[in-house]
This record gives structure tokens, C-alpha cells and sequence, in this order.
């Protein structure tokens, strides 16, 4: 058995035993992205092996589904980190399907190419592949990949760095937050090594020689990752159970039913008052406002209206806003001059929250949308907090 078997049939093995633990202990919503990160990373481990010119010809569908795996992985990151840092109503990644597109794009582009070639042609195709002159295309999807995977490494690690972009009460737990980092930057190792092999796709030349040390590396930051999630899982095995996290962190604060409902009623009726115009305010601010900790406070918050405490005054906000707007304000004042008025720090606050929300900027919407626009076309906070 040679080395880079011996690598990929320890780290499936490793992996083979992370799913059937969350299979068997701990299946939930939150856990789905986590199991898909784990099996294509273990499918492509498990096929690195086989990436030689006699496995191409014998078998060229492992072209076609095994190949374009990477670009997978880091979308199902950022899945997992929105999931691990959004409440659920906005940890589903926007336009979902398309964030997984470009990995049935390439399948299918070489898939189309097989079909199309003779027996002889893509015979000349896989010996050229394997060659010290490989196709362009070749090096052109590996960058594809790179890129695509630093992009949304940077995306998942925004959120799992930036408490304060949460909107889940379990980044109040340290060791929530020290599990996604793991999780978030294990794979970074995967793209600094597979980036020596995306940049030289002649290496694949070397393979009847042995092993080319680039694909050993690999192979190997792929098994780490195995390790390095199914050793913190030992450490700190309520990583995978949400619930199990919620409820401690309700038992380290101290924090009684009673009290989370006055704190919300105090936050409401600040509400109510117009305390969201203040561009200023933050979560410490109005935690003195309704004399409660911070972390009661958003605790309070995220339990009655679903949100964390930027996102509630943004919604109130955009409502003030809208409403000045079916009013007819903008016959004497601008756009602007309204988003500032309903308490918005920035106009890039503003536009990006809008557009969030209604799917469209806020130019637009008073053009078109002031007859039939609804506030309630976005998460209106006063409903959820009755």
C-alpha cells in the first residue's frame, strides 16, 4: 500500500465515523451542511488515489463527479457558518441554488465532452491530460476552484470572527464560537496546499513516476481536517446539538423566562417611543436604556422577535421609513434625508438593508412600488413581537 493510499483510507475511515455519529446522534438542520462538508471531502480524499491515466480511461465518469468536488466545498463552509451564527429565518444562504450551480456547470461541460469524443479521441484527451502539457482548461477550472473556494472562506470566516453580525444567541457561547472557527478554518490548509497543485497542472504528468509531494499534502490537510473536527467534537461534544448549547447558555446567564419577557416589554416600548432613530444606538446604549445587562438584553431580544438587536432597529427603521414615504414626505425631502430621519447610521447601511429586505433599492421602490408597497413585505417586528 502506498503512502497517498494509506492517507485517503485513514482519513475516510475518520470521516465514515464523524457522519455515523451525526446520523445516529445528532441530526438537525444545523448539522446538514457540516455532514455534506464531510462526505465530499472524504469522496475526494477516497478518489485522489485513482487520479491516474489507467483509471481515466477504465472509468471516466470519476472525471465527471469527483473533479468539480471543490467546488463545493466552500459554499457548504458558508452554509454552515450562516446556520452556526443566523437564526433560522436567515440562515439559508440568498439564491441557494445558485451557490452549488458552477459544480453541475463543469460535471456537465465534461460530461458533454466525453459523449463527444471517440474512443481514440479521448484516449489522445487523457494522455494529454496526464502529460507535462496538459489542456489550458485544465489549469483555468483549477484557479476557478481556488478562487471560488478563498472567496467563501473569507465569507464564513466574516461571520464566525464578527459576533457581532449574529443574530443566533449561541455565539454567545465561547465554545460555540471556537468550534466554528475550527470548522471555518480547517479547510483554509486544504486551499494553501491545493493551490501548489491548481498552479501546476503539469504535475499530473509525474504521476507514473510516483507520487507527486504536492498531491501527498493534499491528501494530508484533507485527513487533518477529519482530525482536527473529530477531536474537538471530544472536547466539546454539544458542538453538534444547538439545543443542548441554547440551554446552557441560558443556565450561565441566569437568565428566568420572567425576567427575558420583561426585558423584551421594556425593548418594545422603547420601540414604540422612536428609540430606533437614534443612529447611535447599540446594543450597549439601549441595554442601559431598559436597565438590563447586554447579554440578557439580547438574549431577551432574539428569543421575542426572532432577531438580534442590529437587525430589530434596521426592520424598525426600514418601517419608519416606508411609512414617511406612503405619507408622500419625498414631495418636500429626498430619499436620503428620510433614511437618516428613521435613524440610519449610513447611506450604505441603508441601501444594503433595504435591498435585503424588499429585493430592490430604495430609488426604485419610490418610483414604482410607493401605490402597493407593505411593510409588512419584509420581517415586521411588531408582529413578531406580539
Amino acid at each position: 500500500m502506498g503512502v497517498l493510499e494509506l492517507i485517503a483510507m485513514l482519513g475516510v475511515a475518520q470521516s465514515a465515523l464523524l457522519l455515523l455519529l451525526i446520523v445516529a446522534r445528532y441530526r438537525n438542520r444545523r448539522n446538514l451542511p457540516l455532514a455534506l462538508i464531510l462526505f465530499t471531502l472524504a469522496a475526494r480524499l477516497g478518489t485522489i488515489p485513482l487520479w491516474n491515466y489507467q483509471t481515466l480511461l477504465a472509468h471516466p465518469w470519476t472525471m465527471v463527479v469527483f473533479s468539480p468536488i471543490p467546488l463545493l466545498g466552500g459554499p457548504l463552509v458558508w452554509w454552515y457558518a450562516r446556520e452556526s451564527t443566523l437564526v433560522r429565518t436567515e440562515a439559508r444562504p440568498p439564491f441557494f441554488a445558485l451557490h452549488f450551480a458552477p459544480y453541475f456547470i463543469e460535471a456537465g461541460a465534461v460530461g458533454a465532452l466525453i459523449l463527444s469524443l471517440q474512443p481514440w479521441e479521448f484516449q489522445g484527451l487523457a494522455a494529454q491530460i496526464f502529460s507535462e502539457n496538459p489542456p489550458w482548461w485544465i489549469g483555468a477550472r483549477n484557479v476557478v476552484k481556488l478562487v471560488s473556494g478563498v472567496t467563501y472562506t473569507v465569507l464564513a470566516a466574516r461571520l464566525a470572527f464578527t459576533p457581532e453580525r449574529s443574530s443566533s444567541v449561541l455565539m454567545q457561547d465561547a465554545r460555540h464560537r471556537r468550534w466554528l472557527k475550527v470548522v471555518v478554518l480547517a479547510p483554509v490548509g486544504i486551499w494553501a496546499s491545493f493551490s501548489m497543485v491548481a498552479l501546476r497542472p503539469d504535475l499530473a504528468g509525474q504521476v507514473g513516476e510516483g507520487v507527486p509531494l504536492p498531491y501527498v499534502i493534499v491528501s494530508l490537510a484533507m485527513m487533518a481536517v477529519f482530525y482536527a473536527v473529530s477531536f474537538h467534537i471530544l472536547i466539546t461534544p454539544e458542538a453538534l446539538s444547538p439545543r443542548r448549547m441554547h440551554e446552557r447558555v441560558r443556565r450561565e446567564q441566569l437568565v428566568s423566562k420572567d425576567h427575558v419577557e420583561r426585558v423584551a416589554e421594556r425593548v418594545r416600548r422603547e420601540l414604540e417611543r422612536g428609540v430606533y432613530q437614534d443612529p447611535e444606538l447599540s446594543l450597549t446604549s439601549l441595554a442601559e436604556r431598559v436597565s438590563a445587562h447586554p447579554n440578557h438584553l439580547s438574549l431577551a431580544v432574539n428569543d421575542t422577535f426572532g432577531q438580534s438587536v442590529p437587525s430589530v432597529l434596521n426592520r424598525y427603521r426600514l418601517q419608519h421609513f416606508v411609512q414617511q414615504v406612503k405619507q408622500g414626505a419625498l414631495q418636500q425631502r429626498t430619499i436620503l434625508d428620510l433614511a437618516f430621519d428613521a435613524g440610519f447610521p449610513s447611506k450604505s447601511t441603508f441601501n444594503r438593508v433595504f435591498k435585503q429586505c424588499y429585493g430592490t433599492t430604495p430609488s426604485q421602490y419610490a418610483a414604482y412600488a410607493v401605490a402597493q408597497g407593505d411593510a409588512n413585505g419584509c420581517f415586521d417586528a411588531r408582529d413578531a413581537a406580539r
